[in-house]
């Protein structure tokens, strides 16, 4: 077994949750493999304590992950409903709740009013940079791959037989995902250490899991990254790379929303680049994702448009933003980040005509 990595905090969020007969659980908007693999984990290693627990997202699992939510039980995973009185009550009965892999309010949707509402003790487990204040008690570890690394020091170091098949799997697709498949900067000895265990206690493969996840794409999909791939534009000397994806793009593939995941990855794989952004038109504003190579940090630049994360994967979202606007102002704030030459940063790393004329011709409503 790997040793725990032990700590105060989260020591204390351990003994808060061991304490508690009833836990409501959830994590950010739009969960991805580490938001759901972590409260996976810890709601089924909690069960088989004997507690009560509820994990209650504001958005549906990812449809990649639809295979993940099918092995939980009845009953463990629920979508938020304003007016539900089930729902209302398993947080009202709580003792304790629970926040994973986010640190803000309004990264929880509309979960998040009703934790902070709620009166009760809200514990704070993440990997996240700046937590709020309004935890109660947070353990935060900036120099962990995944939310699923510090959920895997909590469990095993209650009892490390907890980890059978079904917390391993869910702590093998949290760590997993979030590393890129071991690829990222963040990834360490460490991390595929406690992946070794994972592997061994829960007796997996990693072929089912890799295929289930990201062999899947539909038709629809592709169609959908052969628009995407086709606004792609360098700036900078070659240094950031941008792409889009708008709403006439998506209901023109077919596609699911949920299948622009990954796409930044192709602009990021361009020889040269050193960041990339992608810009997803939703109704109400832009989705940001930024992504960045090796010592390029662009967590900072994600903060100044309201967003943060990882100084190589952070996120941002401009409400009721604009996509041509929206795209030439992060373009525009970009040289601090990305351009090594002073010359490049003075250059107009705004939209070309080119661009606009893309733009122009995938150009979506906001309806």
């Amino acid at each position: 077994m790997t040793p725990v990595r032990d700590s105060p905090d989260l020591s204390a969020v351990r003994d808060a949750l061991v304490g508690a007969d009833r836990v409501v659980m959830t994590t950010h908007l739009r969960p991805d493999g580490d938001a759901i693999g972590t409260e996976l984990a810890l709601a089924r290693a909690l069960q088989t304590l004997g507690k009560t627990v509820t994990v209650l997202n504001a958005d549906r699992v990812p449809r990649n992950l639809d295979w993940l939510a099918e092995e939980q039980p009845a009953g463990l995973l629920h979508v938020y409903e304003s007016g539900d009185l089930a729902q209302a009550q398993a947080v009202a009965d709580a003792d304790v709740l629970l926040v994973v892999d986010a640190n803000a309010a309004h990264r929880l949707g509309d979960v998040g009013d009703v934790f902070r509402k709620a009166g009760k003790p809200v514990l704070l487990l993440d990997h996240h940079p700046d937590p709020e204040r309004w935890f109660d008690v947070a353990c935060v570890r900036t120099d962990t791959a995944a939310a699923a690394e510090i959920a895997y020091d909590l469990i095993a170091g209650i009892d490390p037989a907890l980890i059978d098949r079904a917390v391993a799997t869910a702590l093998y697709v949290g760590i997993m995902t979030d590393t890129g498949s071991f690829r990222y900067g963040a990834t360490t000895p460490r991390t595929h250490a406690i992946v070794a265990d994972v592997l061994e206690r829960g007796d997996l493969r990693p072929e089912p899991i890799h295929v289930a996840i990201f062999d899947g794409r539909s038709r629809e999909g592709l169609a959908l990254l052969s628009a995407s791939l086709a606004t792609i534009t360098t700036h900078y000397d070659g240094r950031l790379a941008t792409l889009f994806v708008t709403q006439d793009m998506v209901r023109q593939s077919g596609a699911f929303f949920d299948e622009t995941e990954g796409l930044i990855n192709y602009g990021l794989a361009l020889d040269g680049v050193l960041a990339a952004v992608i810009f997803l038109e939703l109704p109400s504003g832009v989705k940001l994702s930024f992504r960045s190579k090796g010592d390029c940090p662009i967590n900072g630049w994600a903060t100044r448009f309201g967003g943060g994360g990882h100084p190589n994967a952070s996120g941002a979202f401009v409400k009721d933003g604009q996509l041509a606007r929206t795209m030439k102002d992060v373009i525009d704030a970009a040289p601090p980040h990305v351009a090594a030459d002073p010359a490049l940063a003075a250059d107009d790393g705004g939209l070309s005509d080119a661009d606009l004329a893309l733009l122009a011709q995938f150009k979506g409503t906001l309806e």
